[in-house]
């Protein structure tokens, strides 16, 4: 018997492109990326284990575990990527039937969220850091990484 994947994600290995920049006046720089979705304890979560590439760094590959939503559309995931965040970590946030998105706060006052779309036969993940204010500049969100396959 085969358990569908949570948020209708598509079963199976994908390809596609991931962007990737450093700071948010850096231009974005891309590659090939693959994508494997699996759906993991019966249902309650999908597997989502990625590959990007880094401009200087090379073949980087991360997990995503997300949890479905509760009643309340919160969600939780662990996530761990060999160049963003090589520790396991647990994140939280909000989901509804075909995307999620979930974040951790990494340092005082800096966040990190990852939010991922399903739609169809294609998978969407873009990863933001949240910048608080500073004396000399104020709060900022923007992307880091943006990957789609299909």
């Amino acid at each position: 018997m085969t358990t569908p994947a949570p948020y209708d994600a598509p079963a199976g290995r994908w390809s596609g492109t991931a962007e990737f920049r450093l700071m948010p006046t850096d231009d974005f720089t891309g590659g090939g990326s693959t994508l494997e979705v699996a759906p993991a304890a019966l249902g309650r979560t999908v597997r989502l284990d990625y590959t990007w590439t880094h401009p200087e760094d090379g073949e980087q590959a991360g997990t995503l575990l997300l949890g479905v939503p509760g009643d309340d559309g919160a969600v939780t995931a662990g996530w761990v990527d060999s160049w963003h965040q090589k520790d396991p970590a647990l994140l939280s946030g909000a989901g509804g039937a075909s995307s999620a998105s979930v974040g951790y706060e990494y340092a005082p006052g800096w966040r990190w969220e990852v939010e991922v779309r399903v739609s169809g036969a294609s998978v969407d993940l873009t990863m933001r850091n949240v910048v608080p204010e500073r004396d000399d500049t104020r709060s900022v969100t923007y992307d880091v990484m943006r990957a789609s396959w299909s």
